[in-house]
């Protein structure tokens, strides 16, 4: 007998196909189609109110709103409004502590994921060109923007990071989960 409820296998394999087909949609186009996101939140709303009744669209309704912790990221243009849009039908179906720790386990491997693409796109010569930029930002305490070939003026796709960050909260089995 398995010691995993049947519940827990359906929301991870759900959890694995929004995800899934989220990656492929953003490192193929960069784009997270509006469709996916909406997807993910009708089916975190029908899975949670199935497993927990009426309490499920809370658990649901609590996971899509861990997204809004990204609107500040958006704001500040560093991740696309797909991405805000994907987590919050992904948090939908994985509700509010399993969404909270994959956003913070997302941004970490964001962060280290990023320069890795951007530097498949642009080059050492874009890298070296975004320090030299940062370098004088500091000297002069001004902020230009990043020109065209530079690893900061590059779109990155964000999909895998909150790919990540799932994968390594269900492998590290952290607190709450």
């Amino acid at each position: 007998m398995s010691s995993v409820p049947p519940s827990d296998s359906l929301q991870s394999a759900l959890i694995l196909l929004g995800f899934a087909l989220a990656l492929i949609s953003d490192l193929r186009t960069q784009r997270i189609p509006n469709g996916l996101a909406l997807l993910a939140l009708a089916t975190g709303l029908i899975f949670h109110l199935y497993a927990s009744g009426l309490m499920g669209i809370g658990i649901a309704l609590a996971g899509a709103a861990v997204a809004l912790l990204m609107v500040p990221l958006y704001a500040k243009g560093f991740i696309g409004a797909g991405d805000v849009k994907l987590m919050m039908g992904m948090g939908a179906l994985m509700g509010p502590v399993l969404s909270l720790w994959v956003l913070a386990l997302g941004i970490v491997c964001g962060a280290l994921i990023a320069p890795l693409l951007a530097l498949s796109q642009v080059g050492w010569q874009g890298l070296v060109a975004t320090a030299k930029r940062y370098y004088q930002c500091v000297l002069t305490r001004s902020y230009f923007r990043p020109e065209q070939g530079e690893a900061a003026a590059t779109r990155v796709p964000y999909a895998p990071a909150l790919a990540m960050g799932w994968v390594l909260a269900q492998w590290l089995s952290l607190p709450g989960l």
